[in-house]
């Protein structure tokens, strides 16, 4: 019964993201530990994950005091996030708005987590730059901003700032 529960939501999280550009990928722990390094958070910041999937960034980034907002469509992941915050005695610190992650508020952020693939990064590249304040650490995953120079790469890992 449990396996067919797995089943049949599994296959709701495929329906779903067949329709979006940026499908959900889940971040590995290797480079969950790289990008909070690389982020340099210090309590009170505000941590903002365009398209924060299960929440691994944004609970990590709460647990080191941040204010974290996520951005997801997906209302199944935004669930699964919030059962982890409370569960980590984190919901506090953490807020997911269910919204299309080109509409969120890069203002208000000290760091942002961009994941994307490589067709969408230029577009990335350019809504943080205009959006976000100078000064604002970018961490990006696996594919890098095309016309701008990291700080500093680790294991595919980009840290930028605006």
């Amino acid at each position: 019964m449990l396996l067919l529960l797995f089943i049949i939501v599994g296959f709701f999280f495929f329906l779903f993201d067949i329709f979006l550009e940026l499908p959900y990928v889940a971040t590995k722990r290797h480079k969950i530990e790289t990008i909070i390094k690389f982020a340099q958070i210090k309590p009170g910041q505000t941590v903002v994950d365009l398209g924060s999937g299960d929440g691994r960034l944004l609970i990590a980034s709460a647990a080191k005091g941040a204010n974290a907002i996520g951005y997801e469509i997906n209302p199944f992941l935004i669930g699964i996030t919030l059962v982890h915050a409370k569960i980590k005695g984190l919901a506090d610190h953490l807020k997911v708005y269910k919204s299309n992650l080109w509409k969120s508020d890069l203002a208000v952020a000290d760091v942002v987590f961009v994941y994307g693939r490589k067709k969408t990064m230029q577009k990335f590249q350019d809504f943080v730059w205009q959006n976000a304040k100078k000064g604002t650490r970018v961490i990006v995953n696996t594919n890098p901003f095309p016309t701008k120079k990291p700080i500093k790469e680790k294991n595919a890992v980009y840290l930028y700032k605006v």
